[in-house]
This record gives structure tokens, sequence and C-alpha cells, in this order.
């Protein structure tokens, strides 16, 4: 009967600290759960008609990039951001300027250093200080 309840112990012991582990890395992430609209790469607007978006839920990373859609994983650490493995569908769109702006979005994001939560927006910089800028997605 001792053996039993040891392990038992051991058990809701063990299942208590990793239920605790995980309180405390989804406390640090303040992305967790939420949803964002592009609204500026650098400054200027996406392109008419297109519809840029970042969804970040439990380190995992996805969204449209305006004709595809894309997928990843993120890690926080204070105010950086590390977006990583970045997956994408291989649709081919015909409206001008529609891929090189996706692929300026992907490559944003791959690069992406820092973040910053302000106002209402969400501010994603990459190395060179150039940034992204979302607002909350309906």
């Amino acid at each position: 009967m001792k053996t039993k309840t040891k392990t038992l112990f051991v058990t809701i012991s063990l299942c208590l600290c990793l239920l605790s582990a995980c309180v405390f890395i989804n406390q640090n992430d303040t992305l967790d759960g939420t949803a964002w609209l592009l609204t500026l790469i650098d400054n200027i607007p996406p392109l008419s008609g297109t519809r840029l978006t970042v969804e970040f839920s439990s380190q995992l990373v996805d969204g449209s990039s305006g004709c595809n859609s894309y997928g990843g994983s993120y890690d926080i650490k204070g105010e950086k951001i590390f977006i990583n493995q970045i997956a994408m569908t291989e649709m081919a769109c015909l409206d001008p300027g529609v891929m090189e702006q996706e692929q300026t979005l992907i490559k944003y994001l791959q690069d992406a250093q820092n973040f910053a939560l302000s106002e209402g927006y969400l501010l994603i910089f990459r190395s060179d200080g150039k940034a992204l800028t979302f607002v909350p997605q309906d």
C-alpha cells in the first residue's frame, strides 16, 4: 500500500510541476492567442485588395500573406521574437505586386528580432529596425 501511495504522490507532484511550468511559459508569451492584420510594411500600406495576417498560438504562428497561407513556430524572450521554419502554400497570384509583397512579408518575419505592443498596435522589427505594423484582427 505504501508503494502505491508513494507512486501516486510522485505522479501527482510531477503533473503539478509540469502544469506550473506550462502556466509560467504562457504568462511570458504576451502574443499567445492573438490575431493581427497588417497595416504597414515599413510605413507603406499593403496593396489594395490584399489581406495579410498573423496569428500566434502555443508557440505556433500562421496567417495569410495576401495570396498564400504560411505557418511556422515562434519563441519569445522578453521583447525578442524569433520566427522559425516558415512553410507556405504555393499558389501563384497573378495580380501585380502581390507575390513581391508576399516575399517581403515572409522575409520580415524570418528576420524578426524584436516586437512591441503599443497603443493597440503590434510592431515586429527586423534587424535593420524596419517594422511590420499590425492592428488586432476582427
